[in-house]
């Protein structure tokens, strides 16, 4: 009976920690025609390596906006292909982020101890485009599990590959 009771209370306590993130209009990747990886890497103010991570995008936004962005510019067209009749396109862009040396707003969150001395906690990593028609901005990919803290004058660079079949 003992034995019961603790695995009961184990999968109740699992079962209190699942979060589901709030991903507006996203869908989820599994089924789409869509796979996107990125590789991050965080540098400090002066150029050191502070951390590398990879994020798989789990979300995406089933917009065509997606295909128009990766056809706009062919110098992120690595290869195409056909696998078993699927034509596959492989495209890689690069998505460069500074941190400022101070913010421009306080957040109510602990790290932050004033705008110019405080670290932020990333465990989400997005791809974020910009639409030149209506200048509204899209988050088209999504990935979790991951962490990583950065401070002023950190730099992050992404570097996304993405594969389409039809």
């Amino acid at each position: 009976m003992i034995g019961l009771i603790s695995i009961s209370a184990t999968n109740v306590y699992a079962q209190t920690l699942y979060v589901d993130a709030s991903v507006g209009e996203m869908e989820d990747i599994d089924e789409s025609k869509y796979k996107a990886t990125g590789i991050s890497v965080v540098r400090d103010e002066n150029g050191g390596l502070m951390s590398v991570f990879r994020v798989d995008a789990t979300r995406y936004l089933d917009d065509p906006i997606i295909d128009e962005f990766l056809n706009s510019d062919p110098e992120m067209l690595v290869k195409t292909g056909s696998v078993k009749d699927q034509n596959i396109s492989w495209y890689r862009t690069m998505i460069e982020h500074h941190q400022p040396e101070c913010t421009e707003e306080a957040y109510d969150v602990l790290g932050y101890n004033d705008l110019c001395d405080g670290y932020q906690r990333g465990f989400v990593t997005m791809f974020n485009i910009k639409n030149s028609n209506t200048e509204e901005h899209h988050i088209i990919f999504r990935g979790l599990n991951h962490a990583h803290v950065y401070k002023p004058l950190y730099s992050i660079t992404t570097i996304w590959d993405i594969i389409t079949r039809d």
